[in-house]
């Protein structure tokens, strides 16, 4: 892992790796110098300002792919639909497929895993912020689910969001864990957008919980 890279671009691969790993609290600074290569003790803050700081460049240099695709796919997939079951299908796969092709790669499949983690403790990812095509597609969700109230239009997002990253980390763990995966890549996505569809649409029944 240390090669000849710079040690800065050494740290950043190490942070992907032992966040994916630890989790990002509990990453050691002294493991990631280790792993980088580096003998200074203060070169994370050095060069990121912190530990904080190392996890939003490695946030960039991913969501810098991803927001590119994202572009490609909104602007292809939803761009002047109007609101349907399928126009809201395609926005999800818009915002899912180009996560999912992290899942290609190693340090891909680290940074899905550091995703999951940012949503699943940290409340999830200033979304507009690093792809702004997101929120194009999110329009198209919510116009889509008729009937709706707003706060349950914005939990559905919300739930729908977490349920695909963690879909997708748990895949990632799978892979490089080295077992078989019952779904060629294809089929795992695809499988997820329609079930990400499905949970977005389903209807609220009209009975009390205590009525089950």
């Amino acid at each position: 892992m240390v090669g000849e890279l710079p040690a800065k671009e050494r740290l950043l691969r190490a942070g992907e790796y032992l966040f994916a790993r630890e989790g990002i609290a509990r990453a050691r600074i002294r493991d990631l110098n280790e792993i980088a290569g580096v003998r200074n003790d203060s070169a994370v803050h050095y060069y990121f300002g912190s530990r904080e700081g190392l996890l939003e460049a490695i946030v960039v240099r991913h969501m810098a792919d991803v927001s590119s695709r994202m572009d490609e796919l909104v602007q292809r997939l939803c761009a002047g639909r109007e609101p349907s079951r399928e126009a809201l299908r395609d926005a999800i796969a818009a915002m899912t497929i180009p996560l999912a092709e992290k899942l290609l790669d190693e340090r891909g499949r680290d940074f899905v895993q550091i995703m999951d983690e940012v949503y699943d403790r940290r409340g999830g990812l200033a979304d507009a912020k690093y792809s702004p095509a997101s929120a194009v597609a999110k329009d198209v969700v919510r116009q889509s689910m008729a009937g709706m109230s707003e706060a349950l239009r914005e939990e559905r997002i919300r739930l729908t969001t977490n349920f695909i990253v963690s879909a997708l980390a748990s895949r990632a763990r799978a892979c490089d864990s080295g077992g078989e995966l019952p779904l060629d890549h294809d089929t795992f996505v695809i499988n997820l957008i329609e079930m990400g569809t499905l949970g977005s649409l389903a209807e609220l029944p009209d009975r009390p919980l205590s009525s089950f």
